[in-house]
């Protein structure tokens, strides 16, 4: 038994030997011979040559070395062009040994004295200091102490048009960089502050970028020194436009009229929590706004409100996009569809959603209030449910953009009109009644505009129990004596009006258009282009009581559904054509007068 007792003895003295060794040699290492293994190291991973000059250790015997690594240089990868990626004079760090044995590596103090870092990032978006478009994804070190001197960080950014170079430094005066560098080829300059770095403390800083079309105010706390992944920042923003700023925050922001923004921004990798988003864009006031935005496996996740108290959709839009869409206006004349751009590609990489309220829509003459959310999936948007609300009434539905698979997008909109008047769209004019509406189509483009011109589907308006100018419903059931006789002042019933389109490629059949009043009935024949809005209607009228002068030709309606143009058929106002009337009703005109239409089935055909 005693014999036993000294066996274990003996094995754990000789594992405590062992584990003392080990510690000794760890602590003893001399991390210099590794100066050739480090250097394949960096290469393989820079895809660039390496070369270090020499790897020295300061204290003989530490579980915490300073190692002293002189002339570092990394080439640039050959897609970046000539010269270093990274020329350093001479690099002190400390480091803890004992975490590298589960494979960590604890860098606790840095100094640098001396040299240059050329960061490059190609169109493609690779970027020469991540050399796998990831980047790393660890946990930062617990830097207590940084010490820099006489280095330059040389940054050039193709995907984003930007470029500065910034002189860092860190001392017992605090950390500072600053320098000049350029946006869209436009000036700026560029600072960072904060205290000394002496421990990891929560460290607060001061950011700051000027220039003539940008300034980005930004005062922050990071949970530890110079750890960008866990930090808040109170921003305020002035930029000419979005895109100017998303060149600094890359948010896939577009062109705009000039913004001035405030926010709270809080980063807790791998989410970015957007929070009292306030300001301007144009004449359009933003008074809240939140968002969590998150990266994971490559895509781009959103989950945000936005709350507008006025909104002009004009001011979504830069001087030159204005500018080309008067010059395109121009060019093939006035629009009711919107050019409104929906191609997904760029956002191919998002998901989530975004709910946007609108308290007053500004430059759009009827309408009020907009109410909807926007629901991205893997290239399908999804804008529902909509409600707009207008001076009378509201438009309701859903529009789906999908461009799944597809280089152009389908897009389907399904909306209605409820309880809304013919006077909210048509102020001044003399016919009013209660109007509905109906639009479902199909149809693929870019734009709305180009969507709606080539779909399929169906567009209906109905209306009924009004008023309009009892001349007007003469004329409209081809009445001419009584429209010509009927004082100016008198009205008449407008029983119901129905129309409908079946839209095919783009082109809209009319089936049926019915003008119901207590004077006449009306009906029309022809098509609507929904590519070019252009129109080519028959209108013929029948009155529903005997009459002298009765035209017996249909009234034509071309042009544009912005500007149409009402051809009465030749020969009616001359002399002649007024005889041949008047011959007509003296020989008895023995045509079938009209009776009154079911107006609810003609409702429920053309919104059906």
């Amino acid at each position: 038994m005693a014999r036993l007792s000294r066996t274990w003895r003996f094995i754990l003295g000789g594992i405590v030997g062992l584990l003392l060794l080990i510690l000794l040699i760890l602590a003893a290492f001399p991390w210099g011979v590794l100066r050739d293994r480090v250097s394949v190291k960096l290469a393989e991973r820079f895809k660039a040559d390496v070369s270090i000059g020499t790897i020295e250790r300061v204290e003989p015997l530490s579980f915490s070395p300073t190692l002293i690594v002189r002339d570092l240089t990394i080439a640039q990868p050959a897609w970046a062009g000539k010269g270093d990626l990274v020329h350093l004079d001479r690099i002190d760090f400390r480091f803890r040994v004992l975490p590298l044995l589960r494979g960590k590596f604890d860098l606790t103090a840095l100094a640098i004295d001396g040299g240059r870092v050329a960061m490059v990032r190609s169109r493609d978006g690779r970027k020469n200091w991540a050399p796998d478009r990831r980047g790393d994804k660890g946990s930062a070190s617990a830097i207590t102490s940084l010490t820099i001197r006489n280095l330059v960080i040389d940054y050039r950014d193709a995907v984003q048009n930007r470029r500065f170079a910034v002189t860092v430094a860190s001392d017992e005066r605090g950390f500072r960089a600053g320098g000049n560098g350029a946006i869209d080829d436009r000036p700026v300059t560029v600072a960072l502050a904060g205290p000394a770095i002496r421990n990891d403390d929560a460290w607060p800083f001061t950011a700051r970028v000027a220039g003539p079309t940008i300034t980005v105010d930004a005062k922050g706390l990071m949970a530890s020194p110079l750890d960008t992944r866990r930090m808040t920042v109170d921003l305020t923003a002035r930029a000419n436009d979005l895109k100017t700023l998303d060149a600094l925050i890359e948010a896939g922001l577009f062109g705009t009229q000039p913004v001035n923004l405030t926010a709270r921004v809080r980063h807790d990798d791998p989410a970015w929590v957007v929070e009292k988003l306030s300001g301007t864009i144009g004449r359009s006031r933003l008074v809240a706004a939140n968002a969590t935005v998150t990266r994971d496996d490559g895509r781009t996740g959103i989950d945000g409100r936005l709350h507008f108290a006025s909104l002009s959709f004009d001011d979504l839009a830069t001087d030159e996009g204005r500018a080309r869409a008067a010059a395109l206006e121009r060019r093939i004349g006035p629009r009711v569809v919107p050019g409104t751009r929906i191609n997904l590609a760029k956002m191919a990489d998002l998901d989530g959603k975004l709910a946007i309220r609108v308290d007053r829509l500004l430059d759009m003459p009827g309408l009020r209030s907009l109410d909807t959310v926007l629901a991205i999936d893997h290239s399908r948007l999804t804008v529902a449910p909509i409600t707009v609300r207008l001076a009378q009434g509201r438009i309701t539905g859903q529009v789906v953009v999908d461009q799944r698979d597809r280089t152009t997008p389908l897009a389907r909109f399904d909306l209605k009109l409820v309880d809304s008047r013919i006077s909210t769209f048509a102020g001044g004019a003399p016919v009013d009644a209660p109007l509905r509406a109906r639009v479902k189509l199909t149809g693929s483009g870019d734009t709305i505009r180009d969507a709606v011109g080539r779909s399929s589907g169906t567009i209906g308006f109905a209306a009924a129990g009004g008023t309009l100018p009892a001349k007007m419903a003469s004329f409209l059931g081809a009445d001419v004596a009584r429209g010509l006789l009927t004082d100016d002042d008198a009205q008449a019933r407008l029983r119901c009006l129905g129309l409908r389109l079946n839209v095919a490629g783009g082109l809209g059949r009319i089936d049926p258009l019915l003008i119901d009043t207590s004077r006449a009935q009306t009906r029309g024949q022809g098509v609507v282009r929904l590519s070019d809005e252009t129109l080519s209607i028959a209108l013929t009228g029948t009155p529903k009581q005997r009459t002298l002068l009765h035209l017996d030709r249909p009234v034509r309606i071309t042009g544009r559904l912005q500007a149409p143009e009402i051809q009465i058929p030749p020969g009616i106002k001359s002399a002649g054509g007024i005889l041949r009337m008047i011959g007509r009703a003296i020989g008895g005109d023995d045509r079938p007068l009209a009776g009154n239409a079911d107006c609810g089935a003609l409702v429920g055909r053309v919104l059906g």
